[in-house]
């Protein structure tokens, strides 16, 4: 059976906003079905969102892929229920012309055997280079609907969208040239994280925090992802990435959005998008000749992760010999608008690091020292931070003082843990492939914004692919918080500022109880 739902009030339907099981029958069609991405991932969610009753009451999955196989073998990463395991197909065929042919075919003799109209959510769960393909065969073999018509198609990719700007802006022509771009899903599985939304409402809900929210108050913004994690199973696509596409470029650029835009007019998917894409438009362009730097890269060596020895990253299998892919990287980042000139935003995410976690820190300014700033009682900064995964939590670190006849100070925080109010089991591409069964592409990325982002980040992805770092790297160890370099960013902004030890908002929450 798929996860269990919590049975007090706090029930799955108020996870979607109260929107309710979608009432469209439908194909859901996954190219790639067969593989790791569905497997891991697709299935389950499918699975929970149909115990939860959210998907229609009529459809049929279609699993597309080039391997033989059953379904039982097609399920066996999972326990599924067999009213779930019912609702599948697969289909063993390629994307050419007599494969899609093939794909038509079965999707007919679904629709008219469950009565369900020819209603198609395609996923591509393959690899990036496949994208145009696949769109192109759905397109010739009549498999696309018009955006107007009595039915609906949708498509949905996952990211990579391109590896620079020019591939981005390609791959964007060849969908839109089968597809409207209100039918194309380019999905970004942390803006389906809980907490990733929760800093819109954060801000714009509450008072007490958007006057706030500006370069007047606010001293720097911290954003890190870090990984224990190498590159594991995933070499042979990494080590041709790198982590400045797989994790800037989209997830953390998001989130770099999400905290900074302006309020939307409304939470129409074009009135929130419009917004990010302002923000991707002010940023500073990167100069790579400044100094201290804006960007700083690294990859890890052998060392250990809790006691246990591990290889370097050109010790991975699949990973070329003297690779130069980065597996850390730190950057230094400016938006020029109204709300945040002067403030500076640093991102930093790496692989094989001494912890596991995202966080997003919002550092305040200093209040005069005039009251209670003293050598024995320093005045800390206040701060909020958002903790986005593994837990989820927000934290305002305030000072307060401590009890006696003495003004001696000490820091305290406010903690808000999601597990102690919420029902937070679901996981992230539950709300995403429901939203786009439903047809809301909100927590979506536009092409605008892929293009944008890419636009930003070209100068950095070509400075580097011209500099080999050869016997440079490694440059950090497996275990510990990455190149030393990593600080350098930092120093424009104040002397012997440091990275924040993110470890200590580890375990704020108690640890979830067993349903």
């Amino acid at each position: 059976m798929p996860m269990s739902v919590d049975d007090k009030s706090r029930s799955s339907s108020n996870f979607f906003n109260n929107k309710g099981r979608c009432k469209d029958s439908c194909l859901i069609i996954i190219f790639g079905g067969s593989g790791d991405l569905a497997k891991r991932k697709l299935f389950p969610a499918l699975a929970n969102l149909m115990f939860k009753k959210l998907l229609p009451e009529q459809f049929k999955i279609v699993a597309v892929g080039r391997k033989p196989m059953d379904i039982p073998q097609l399920l066996s990463m999972g326990k599924y229920s067999e009213d779930f395991a019912a609702k599948f197909e697969y289909l063993q065929t390629d994307y050419s012309p007599e494969g899609i042919k093939k794909l038509k075919a079965t999707c007919d003799r679904l629709c008219k055997e469950n009565n369900i109209p020819p209603n198609y959510l395609f996923y591509l769960a393959i690899p990036p280079a496949g994208y145009s393909e696949v769109a192109a065969a759905l397109k010739k073999g009549g498999m696309v609907h018009q955006p107007k018509g009595s039915h609906w198609c949708r498509l949905v990719v996952e990211k990579p969208y391109g590896r620079d700007i020019e591939s981005a802006v390609a791959l964007n022509e060849d969908l839109l040239s089968c597809f409207a771009e209100k039918q194309i899903y380019r999905i970004d599985h942390y803006l389906g994280k809980e907490a990733v939304q929760n800093l819109l409402v954060f801000r714009f809900a509450n008072s007490v925090f958007e006057p706030i929210w500006n370069h007047h108050y606010i001293d720097h913004v911290q954003i890190s992802h870090s990984e224990i994690l190498g590159a594991e199973d995933r070499a042979d696509y990494f080590d041709q990435s790198g982590l400045l596409r797989d994790m800037i470029q989209n997830h953390l650029m998001q989130i770099l959005s999400l905290v900074t835009m302006e309020p939307p007019v409304s939470m129409s998917a074009d009135s929130l998008r419009d917004e990010k894409v302002k923000v991707l438009r002010s940023l500073r362009p990167l100069d790579l000749t400044e100094e201290p730097p804006v960007a700083v890269r690294g990859q890890y060596g052998p060392g250990l992760i809790k006691g246990q020895p591990v290889n370097g990253y050109r010790e991975e299998k699949g990973v070329a010999p003297g690779t130069s892919t980065e597996t850390f990287v730190a950057m230094r980042m400016h938006i020029d608008n109204f709300r945040w000139s002067g403030v500076p935003f640093y991102l930093r995410s790496g692989k094989r690091l001494g912890r596991k976690g995202t966080e997003v820190v919002v550092t305040f300014k200093k209040l005069p020292k005039i009251l209670f700033n003293t050598k024995s009682t320093p005045v800390n900064n206040n701060r909020i931070v958002f903790k986005i995964q593994p837990q989820e939590a927000i934290l305002l670190e305030l000072t307060s003082k401590n009890p006696g006849q003495s003004f001696d100070l000490s820091d305290t925080s406010m903690n808000f843990c999601y597990s102690d109010h919420f029902d937070t089991s679901a996981d992230a591409y539950e709300r995403l492939l429901i939203d786009a069964v439903l047809g809301d592409p909100t927590l979506f990325v536009r092409s605008d914004e892929t293009e944008l982002s890419w636009k930003y980040l070209d100068p950095l992805i070509k400075g580097w692919a011209a500099q080999s770092m050869g016997s440079h790297f490694p440059n950090y160890v497996a275990g510990s918080e990455g190149p030393v370099e990593a600080t350098h960013v930092l120093l424009s902004h104040a002397e012997n500022m440091e990275w924040l030890d993110f470890a200590k908002y580890d375990n704020v929450c108690p640890p979830p109880t067993a349903p």
